[in-house]
């Protein structure tokens, strides 16, 4: 049975963490199913991201929180990271993305396909590329939606393997302006 009480203040903020959490990760529920299956042991990856969000990724105090974007993680496992050696914001929303891999293994195969993500703040909408290349190939050209002319847009990176088993960890690849 419901509390007759009224909430408290921490109680009224930790439900409207919860809210904004929850709402901005919802739209990626698939990627998320994908990027913290590791945790679907002991709870949903949903509830493993929130979680993770809750405590890392939120910001604000007294009902002004918001999400601290270098934070973010979408998916954590145990696939090495690539590193990210340049970003071109190119006209026509187009990005071009470079990155060096570590020596092939286990946790770094060739066949490991790259996924993006990347979030635009002013209009609260998310653009996702899966599977858009091989780890190997060493770069990726992406095109941007029109409509995200001149705002800023943060991006990630994290790669699955081709089995779909294993993720790394998400990388924040910053913010950028989208021009065209």
């Amino acid at each position: 049975m419901p509390s007759k009480k009224p909430p408290t203040l921490a109680q009224m903020n930790q439900r409207l963490k919860m809210a904004i959490v929850s709402g901005w990760l919802r739209p990626l529920v698939d990627v998320i199913n994908v990027g913290y299956q590791s945790f679907n042991r002991v709870m949903t990856p949903m509830n493993a991201c929130v979680s993770y969000h809750l405590k890392n990724a939120l910001c604000g105090a007294d009902a002004a929180f918001e999400i601290d974007y270098s934070q973010v993680i979408f998916s954590r496992g145990e696939l090495l990271i690539s590193w990210v050696l340049e970003i071109k914001s190119m006209a026509g929303g187009r990005l071009v993305i470079k990155w060096e891999n570590a020596s092939p293994s286990l946790f770094c195969g060739d066949s490991d396909r790259a996924n993006f993500i990347f979030y635009n703040p002013g209009k609260e909408e998310y653009v996702v590329f899966e599977n858009i290349a091989d780890r190997a190939a060493n770069e990726v050209g992406l095109k941007l939606p029109e409509n995200f002319a001149g705002d800023t847009v943060h991006g990630w990176m994290h790669f699955v393997s081709a089995g779909r088993e294993m993720v790394s960890t998400t990388v924040y690849l910053g913010f950028y302006l989208s021009k065209y």
